[in-house]
């Protein structure tokens, strides 16, 4: 039978703001976790960061170099193009769903690895904070590839070892392989192995163990290698 795991708050810890923890999970991802846990649950903590991905992911599609703001100007001054608009906002509403989505599948698998591998019980809604503090990562992912986009022209162009090597076609499968090594997405995958390893009260080892062990099994799936 799964072993709880206690998330009674901890009176002797104060809590601290969410701009702290929103800063926080960039360099000592641990703490804010911690906190996470022994506090009551917050629903600001998740839904927050999510927003942020939404308003971030949005505001990329207007620096793509195909489309963007002049595909969406002319949409705007020349009715024959309404199309190109509706494609706009059907982007923008795309980007807005992945984001909601992406962050309850994260908690979902984090409390499926908990729940089914590790025999440890812990809420979902915790696991959905530490999932949407997560994600400010990679908010800061969607700002860093879009400088990028911006500075080679280049709608492909990805913080990753990909950024190294020039794409020979659609058909490039070692460009293809190291794009999927983003050091963004790295960076979250670490964050959330620190998260399950607090929810669930196993080490940092075990923990990173099963969620790299699930990034590197999606990745195989989705033929990335």
């Amino acid at each position: 039978m799964p072993t709880a795991v206690s998330s009674t708050p901890d009176a002797g810890a104060p809590a601290t703001s969410l701009r702290e923890r929103l800063l926080n999970v960039f360099a000592s991802p641990g703490d804010v976790f911690e906190e996470v846990v022994a506090q009551p649950h917050s629903r600001i903590n998740w839904l927050l960061p999510t927003l942020l991905v939404c308003f971030f992911g949005v505001g990329s599609l207007l620096v793509s170099p195909v489309g963007g703001t002049a595909a969406i100007f002319e949409s705007a001054t020349n009715p024959d193009q309404a199309p190109s608009g509706s494609v706009s906002l059907l982007s923008a509403l795309t980007v807005v769903a992945s984001a909601f989505v992406g962050t309850f599948w994260t908690a979902f698998v984090l409390w499926f690895i908990g729940r089914g591998f590790l025999k440890v019980r812990f809420g979902f809604m915790k696991t959905l904070e530490v999932a949407g503090l997560s994600g400010m990562i990679l908010a800061l992912d969607t700002v860093v590839t879009s400088l990028l986009t911006l500075a080679s022209g280049d709608a492909t162009t990805r913080p990753a070892l990909s950024l190294f090597i020039r794409s020979s076609g659609s058909s490039d499968t070692l460009h293809s392989s190291l794009a999927a090594l983003n050091v963004f997405h790295l960076w979250t995958t670490a964050v959330l192995a620190v998260g399950l390893s607090k929810l669930a009260g196993v080490s940092i080892k075990e923990g990173a163990f099963w969620v790299f062990g699930y990034w590197l099994a999606l990745r195989l799936a989705l033929g990335c290698f």
